[in-house]
C-alpha cells in the first residue's frame, strides 16, 4: 500500500515536460544563432569553452535533480507502522446456577461440566473483551469479578462446583441484580448478561 503525505505537489511533476521542451528551443536557437557567426570549425576554435553536450548534460542533471526534490516534496510512504489504538470491548457478566439439579446427567457429563465447557469455549472466543462470573444457588455471589484476564477467568472457571454456595435454591434475581452492578456505574461500554 503506498500513500503521498503531501499529493498536492504531485501537480507539479506537469513542469518537467514544459522545462523540456523550453531546453530544446533554447539550444535550438542557440545552434542555429552560433551557424549564424560562421564555421562552427573555426566557432570552436574562438570560444572553446562553449560546449552544447556539457550544456545537455547540466540541463538533464539538473532535470533530476528537480524531479527528485518534487518526489521528495510529495513524501511516497509504503509499508505499515504500528499505532497504539484503544479497543472498545464489550463487558460479559455469566449467571450460573450451581444449585444441585446442575449436577443432573440429562447432559454428559452433567449440566454443570456442560455449562462451564461452553463458558470456556466463549471465553476462548473474546478477544478485548471482558468476563466476569457470578455463581447463585439460594445466594448469590461474584465469583469471578469482571476482567479481560482470560487465564484467571478459566482458573476460576474451573475451581466451580455445587458446594461453593451452601444455601440450596434459585436466587435468580439476586444473581441478575448483583451481574448488573459488577459492571460500574461509569463504564460506558456495551454490557450483557447471560444467565445459565
Amino acid at each position: 500500500m503506498i500513500r503521498f503525505a503531501n499529493i498536492q505537489f504531485i501537480y507539479a511533476l506537469g513542469i518537467l515536460p514544459l522545462m523540456v521542451l523550453v531546453f530544446f528551443l533554447v539550444m535550438r536557437w542557440k545552434k542555429r544563432a552560433l551557424q549564424r557567426l560562421g564555421d562552427s570549425d573555426i566557432i570552436s576554435r574562438l570560444v572553446p569553452d562553449v560546449s552544447l553536450s556539457k550544456q545537455s548534460w547540466k540541463f538533464i542533471l539538473f532535470l533530476a535533480a528537480f524531479f527528485f526534490l518534487l518526489v521528495a516534496m510529495i513524501d511516497p510512504q509504503v509499508g505499515s507502522r504500528e499505532e497504539e489504538a484503544k479497543q472498545e470491548g464489550i463487558d460479559i457478566m455469566i449467571c450460573l446456577d450451581v444449585s444441585n439439579s446442575m449436577m443432573a446427567e440429562d447432559l454428559s457429563p452433567n449440566r454443570l461440566e456442560r455449562a462451564k465447557q461452553a463458558i470456556a469455549k466463549l471465553t476462548e472466543k473474546l478477544h478485548g473483551d471482558r468476563i466476569g462470573i457470578v455463581v447463585f444457588a439460594g445466594q448469590a455471589f461474584v465469583q469471578l469479578p469482571i476482567t479481560s484476564d482470560y487465564g484467571a477467568a478459566k482458573l476460576f472457571l474451573d475451581n466451580i462446583d455445587c458446594d461453593i454456595v451452601p444455601v440450596q435454591g434459585t436466587a435468580i434475581g439476586t444473581a441478575i441484580d448483583m451481574a448488573a452492578g459488577s459492571f460500574g456505574a461509569e463504564n460506558t461500554n456495551s454490557k450483557a448478561i447471560i444467565v445459565i
